[in-house]
């Protein structure tokens, strides 16, 4: 994804600019860069508005017949005292003498092909789509996030999901270093993730490892999660966190393996973790720190898997690192 900071009106223009320009070169319709530059426009307002300055991701969708784009709007402010009103044109928390994302909200809704939002005191993520994605079968609803460290357009951190008849794989993968080569071998660590189809666990892993030997190698995490619930099973090395959070609260970690992928011979063994229809897994990498600087609302984890992952990266980013995060639960 690309990162934009919004901090002033000077840079509403720009990152409206920018993200109209990425949705061209990506082959995208004049109609829906018009709608998506109204959205850009809008959300990028009320973060200099309303909840002085915020951040602004855009991430582009090429796998199907026309290109979709993903615009995620964060910001820092106390939230939207009520969303429900917010909605109504002409709504604005300035009037209310209160910071965070108020105005332009139905505005957005309505250009936008698919639009949710979270708002709570930690203040406010708001995800538009333009487009519409390709269908899916998949019984999960899975969501990953990469912002590559401050400076570069991309970097080590990459995530993967393969479905199949009994069970989801999926994989987090955090390479050594940062930039262009980091971004080949992750590329390359996923190819072969997505090529071990029909093999276990423990050979996928094997396989990833395989394909990344005599580079500078990754941390990992692989999961296996049955499609009918019971038990989810790991291989982790290095320092790629998870954890399945219950529907009760509860929060269950799953431990990773010192090495490094592509460089250990000994190859970890797996682990277990009871996995239901409430679960939700939450995967990130080191670039996003491991407890929140403020607590995560209980009412995040009802959402989809996408809010869950953009507000988990605001919440956590160190801001100086490649960061990545992948969130999966059952597609409710």
């Amino acid at each position: 994804m690309k990162s934009f900071d919004v901090a002033e009106d000077s840079q509403v223009g720009s990152t409206r600019r920018a993200v109209t320009h990425i949705a061209e070169d990506a082959g995208m319709a004049e109609d829906e860069c018009e709608r998506l530059a109204l959205i850009v426009t809008e959300a990028c307002t009320n973060l200099v508005r309303h909840a002085a300055g915020g951040e602004m991701l855009v991430d582009v969708d090429s796998a199907g017949e026309a290109p979709v784009v993903t615009v995620i709007a964060l910001d820092d402010g106390p939230g939207i005292p009520n969303v429900e009103a917010a909605m109504v044109d002409g709504y604005s928390t300035a009037a209310e003498q209160t910071k965070g994302i108020g105005g332009g909200l139905g505005a957005i809704q309505r250009q936008a092909d698919d639009f949710d939002i979270h708002s709570a005191s930690h203040g406010t993520t708001l995800l538009a789509r333009v487009g519409k994605p390709a269908g899916r079968s998949s019984r999960f609803d899975a969501a990953g996030l990469i912002v590559a460290k401050p400076g570069f357009d991309e970097g080590g951190d990459i995530f993967a999901v393969r479905e199949e008849a009994a069970a989801t794989f999926v994989t987090l993968v955090d390479v050594l270093g940062h930039g262009p080569n980091a971004a080949t071998i992750a590329e390359t660590a996923r190819e072969a993730f997505l090529g071990a189809a029909g093999r276990s666990l423990e050979e996928t892993e094997a396989a990833m490892g395989e394909a990344i030997a005599g580079s500078r190698g990754a941390a990992a995490l692989v999961m296996e999660l049955p499609h009918e619930g019971g038990v989810a099973r790991a291989v982790g090395l290095g320092n790629v966190r998870g954890e399945i959070m219950t529907s009760d609260g509860d929060v269950h970690g799953i431990p990773s393996k010192p090495g490094i992928l592509g460089a250990v011979t000994r190859r970890p063994r797996p682990s277990e973790h009871p996995w239901a229809a409430s679960s939700i897994l939450v995967m990130s990498t080191d670039g996003l720190k491991g407890s929140a600087r403020v607590p995560e609302p209980r009412s995040l984890f009802f959402r989809r898997a996408a809010l869950i992952a953009a507000t988990r990266y605001k919440l956590r980013r160190r801001g100086s690192d490649d960061a990545g995060v992948l969130v999966v639960r059952y597609d409710p």
